[in-house]
Formats: C-alpha cells, sequence, structure tokens
C-alpha cells in the first residue's frame, strides 16, 4: 500500500501574514461597529426627547398648564407653581413620570415637603429609561450619577434639562420664584412653539475641578442646587436669577470632570446636540450654529426671528 505523505503546517511568515491581515480587518472594522453603535445610540436619545415632548403637551391638555421647573430644593414644596403643581417638592420631570408610562413610580413618590414628604419624592435612586442617553459616558451602567460631591452618587441622572426660560419664572425676584413657572402651550410660547427649544442633552455628571469630589450633576427627581436638570440658567451651581439674560452656548463632548461647564447644556455626541421644540419636535443642531442663534431659540419671547443658520 502507498503511504501517505505527512500534512504540511504553516510557516512561520505565513501565521505572521495571517495574523497582520486580522489585525488590519479588525482595526478597519472596530471604527464602523463604533459608528453603527453611536447611530443607535444617538438615535435612541432622540426618541426619548420625543417622548418628553409628547408627554409636556399631555400633561399641558390635562391640566391646561405646565409643572415648574423644580421646587425650591429636595425638602421645600412648590408655593409659586401653578395650582395643580403646588405643594410639592418634585420637579418637572417628576410630575411627567405618567405621561413616559411611569405611573406606578410617581405613585410611590411621596407627596409634599418636609415634614410630612421624603427628599425629592423619596424616588430619586431609580433610575428612568428614558431620562437616559446611551450616548453619555458620565452615567453609570445603573444610571447613577457619578458626582460623589454631596452623595449624588446615589441619585439617578437625566440626560435631558429643561429650559428655564420656558419653564422658570424669569420675571420672578429671587431663585425661589423664579424657578416655579407655570408655563402654557401655547399662550407663553411668543416666538412660536416651533421656534422655541423646551428641552435638550445634558451630562449626568458634569464639573471642571478635575474630579467628582466637587461636581454638579443633572438628577431628575432633584430640585436642589447644584442637581436640577434645568440649562439656561447660566450659573455654576445652577442657581436661577431673574430675567431673561441670553443662554450660555451649550458645549460639545466636554471632558466629564476637567472641562465640563454646569452653566451650560453638554451634548454627548460628536457632531452636535439633540434639542426638543415647543411643538413636539426634535432637531439636532449643528454647533456650528451662532451664539445669537442660540439664545433667541431658547427664548420664548423675544420676538427675534431665527437667524439663517438655525
Amino acid at each position: 500500500m502507498k503511504g501517505h505523505g505527512s500534512r504540511r503546517g504553516f510557516t512561520l511568515i505565513e501565521l505572521l501574514v495571517v495574523i497582520a491581515i486580522i489585525a488590519i480587518l479588525i482595526a478597519l472594522l472596530v471604527p464602523a461597529v463604533q459608528k453603527v453603535r453611536e447611530a443607535a445610540a444617538r438615535t435612541q436619545c432622540t426618541n426619548n426627547l420625543k417622548q418628553i415632548g409628547i408627554a409636556v403637551h399631555a400633561i399641558n391638555d390635562d391640566f391646561k398648564v405646565l409643572p415648574s421647573l423644580a421646587s425650591t430644593d429636595g425638602w421645600t414644596p412648590t408655593t409659586y407653581s401653578a395650582q395643580p403643581f403646588r405643594g410639592n417638592n418634585w420637579t418637572l420631570l417628576a410630575w411627567l413620570l405618567p405621561y413616559i408610562e411611569q405611573a406606578n413610580l410617581q405613585k410611590q413618590m411621596t407627596r409634599g415637603g418636609s415634614p410630612p414628604g421624603l427628599y425629592c419624592g423619596g424616588q430619586y435612586m431609580v433610575a428612568v429609561n428614558t431620562y437616559l442617553c446611551p450616548s453619555d459616558d458620565t452615567t453609570t451602567i445603573n444610571g447613577l450619577s457619578q458626582t460623589t460631591y454631596g452623595g449624588a452618587n446615589g441619585f439617578a441622572v437625566s440626560n435631558y434639562a429643561a429650559n428655564y426660560l420656558v419653564f422658570g419664572n424669569p420675571n420672578g425676584f429671587d431663585d425661589p420664584s423664579c424657578i416655579q413657572g407655570a408655563a402654557e402651550i401655547p399662550r407663553t410660547f411668543r416666538d412660536g412653539t416651533s421656534n422655541t427649544i423646551m428641552f435638550t442633552e445634558v451630562y449626568g455628571s458634569c464639573g471642571s475641578s478635575g474630579g467628582p469630589g466637587f461636581a454638579a450633576a443633572s438628577l431628575w427627581a432633584d430640585s436642589t442646587l447644584p442637581w436640577r436638570p434645568v440649562f439656561c440658567h447660566n450659573t455654576q451651581s445652577k442657581n436661577v436669577n431673574p430675567g431673561y439674560a441670553p443662554c450660555l452656548m451649550f458645549q460639545i463632548k466636554p471632558i466629564e470632570f476637567t472641562t465640563c461647564d454646569p452653566s451650560r447644556a453638554q451634548s454627548p455626541h460628536t457632531d452636535g446636540i439633540n434639542a426638543l421644540l415647543g411643538d413636539g419636535s426634535v432637531r439636532f443642531l449643528n454647533p456650528g450654529i451662532s451664539v445669537t442663534t442660540w439664545g433667541i431659540a431658547c427664548d420664548p419671547r423675544d420676538g427675534n426671528p431665527l437667524p439663517p443658520d438655525w
């Protein structure tokens, strides 16, 4: 019988060539996969904002007025907001819970201030998926803030903040009165709902001190400084001041605890920021728009037409 010849294996050079080809393919594939993931994450962020927009219009239809942006702090009940929303230490986002299929969560929240209610309603540690943008790297996998200052790392974040100039009361005389607005759609949107930004994106954790030990955060349930889910406040501590000061320009992918400015909105995307308009539509704004255009779009009653770069 004719014997079988021995099978020839890979030479070292051939093996190195195969490894090199695999490395090249991985190098080409990884960026593509990352782009697909980011596109999917951005789509989810956009869809969340659309859900918030639907919720805002639904609660306005039910009560003919909108909740205030926040109470004075996590202990103190509202006193200046519209009558249906007075007497609770809740944020606007807490009031929207039944309209984003989170009615049971709101039912678990205590009402009133201290006494008898718990801090921020008592459910501040529960993450709400609709309030989380998967593109944000400053939030833990459990939806909590990474800011350790004030124990904020035990609180669930919101990657969407409400416009102070819309939901607050800039005609007030101090923070307690200014933070508690009573907006109505369409009455208080004098420039038109399609020309006014209601919500935009923010980081869950934000600061410039170099670490999480002294930084701000955006927490869906917390009305206390500097945790409020707000933008257009223009201050590091997130307190609000009387008057319609031009909204500070948003940031694109700042470094979480190094270059992030709590007085501004922040985008986790590389090429722009999502913004929810008063008519419920979502617009992805290019970072090339001017500071003036951003300011006009954030002010609901200045009477200025939006410039061409909008």
